[in-house]
């Protein structure tokens, strides 16, 4: 039985944003089991993926103390028996993708009814090439178990635009000693090596807030004219969807730029907004691939003729958010035309409907913060990313809420 949830209007005022970043709450747990000491995190993001994360590396010995208020311990020198080999991982990609090289021999990997049908094509491939044995389901899907664990060095040439990929293989390099050489055919997220760099020498480790859920904020801000200041993590293979908004005219004043265990974090205001541009193309949305949801609501507020080029990558997510953005677009009165990888989005008259998220958590939450009043099917989507979201944007009680 699918729920559906009545959206209202939202902002956040007076109180501080803490959202730690998701990418980095994940690598970090996950450097536990290629460093011997204790890991202190700060302002984790304590979402459902995370949570699959944390108790992956329990069922691989790990002591894991927390999370509490976003705050977690991790006692890589006291190790623990490990009760089972049997992995499940909900509907957290990220988790599978990244953790793959580092889980045990003969364990078994299984995830919930919708990532079972994800094609876990990318990652296999290249460990196969270094030597694992790897069993799973026709297409490659999950339940995946691996046999065993053969490390054979290899020069590996990423194809496919995927840091999750890219730090799998980093992580599996460091943890066996074996040197694989990764050459990218576009630069992609480097959080992985940043942290790397860094966790060699420190035991706490602070989480800056994450610009893909901070979008969701900015995405209302400037579609509402209000301003407010924001403090965020600032990797330049993150803020895609910044730097469009910046082509696109908005006015921003930096007041405070910070490194925080090698990651930039910059505090920022909004001003004001003045849309100009009308073509993206793909270099641009390789680097905002997260934010397409919220990027198509965003622009059709301002009901401009729009083409997006580069959306291919769009079919892999939680859910094929390509064909699922045009449908609910389409029961908007949203006029939409969608070729093999792009786009184009020509206005129309807006006007209320049921939204479908198909359990994706960004659907939900793009579809959320439209002037229109909405009814979204499944709530809970929101927990594997930003379960405070309803609490920050929906809550009569605190000062979050400004009414309409």
């Amino acid at each position: 039985m699918k729920s559906y949830f009545k959206k209202n209007f939202f902002l956040k005022k007076k109180k501080k944003i803490n959202i730690g970043d998701k990418s980095m709450s994940h690598r970090s747990i996950l450097y536990s089991l290629i460093n011997k000491k204790i890991i202190e995190i700060f302002n984790l993001l304590e979402s459902n993926d995370v949570i699959f994360t944390i108790n992956l590396c329990k069922n691989l010995s790990v002591n894991i103390y927390g999370p509490i208020n976003n705050y977690l311990v991790i006692n890589f020198l006291k190790k623990k028996n490990i009760i089972n080999k049997i992995n499940f991982i909900g509907n957290s990609g990220t988790t599978i993708r990244l953790s793959l090289s580092l889980i045990l021999n003969n364990s078994f990997i299984i995830g919930d009814k919708s990532l079972n049908k994800r094609t876990m094509y990318r990652v296999i491939k290249p460990l196969c090439l270094i030597g694992y044995i790897i069993q799973c389901k026709k297409n490659f899907f999950t339940p995946i178990i691996i046999f065993k664990k053969n490390n054979f060095g290899l020069k590996y040439n990423l194809i496919n635009i995927s840091s999750q990929i890219k730090s799998c293989l980093i992580l599996n390099s460091i943890n066996s000693f074996i040197k694989i050489y990764i050459k990218e055919k576009k630069n992609t997220r480097d959080h992985t090596e940043r942290k790397i760099i860094n966790i060699k020498n420190k035991n706490n480790i602070f989480i800056p807030n994450d610009f893909s859920s901070i979008s969701f904020i900015i995405n209302y801000l400037i579609i509402n004219k209000k301003i407010l200041i924001l403090n965020f993590n600032f990797n330049k293979f993150r803020i895609g969807y910044f730097d469009f908004l910046i082509k696109c005219g908005i006015k921003i004043y930096f007041f405070k730029k910070i490194i925080i265990n090698n990651e930039h974090n910059v505090k920022i205001i909004l001003l004001k907004l003045k849309l100009k541009n009308n073509v993206i193309f793909s270099n641009i949305i390789s680097r905002m691939i997260d934010e397409i949801p919220l990027l198509l609501i965003f622009l059709i507020n301002y009901k401009k003729i729009t083409k997006i080029y580069g959306l291919e990558e769009l079919k892999y997510k939680e859910s094929n958010r390509f064909i699922n953005m045009y449908n609910n677009l389409l029961l908007l009165g949203i006029k939409i035309i969608i070729k093999k990888n792009y786009l184009i989005l020509k206005g129309g008259i807006f006007h209320n409907n049921f939204i479908f998220s198909k359990n994706d958590h960004r659907l939900f939450m793009s579809f959320y913060i439209c002037k229109k009043e909405l009814k979204i099917s499944n709530l809970e989507n929101i927990l594997s990313s930003f379960p405070n979201f309803i609490f920050i944007f929906n809550n009569k009680k605190n000062s979050f809420y400004v009414y309409k």
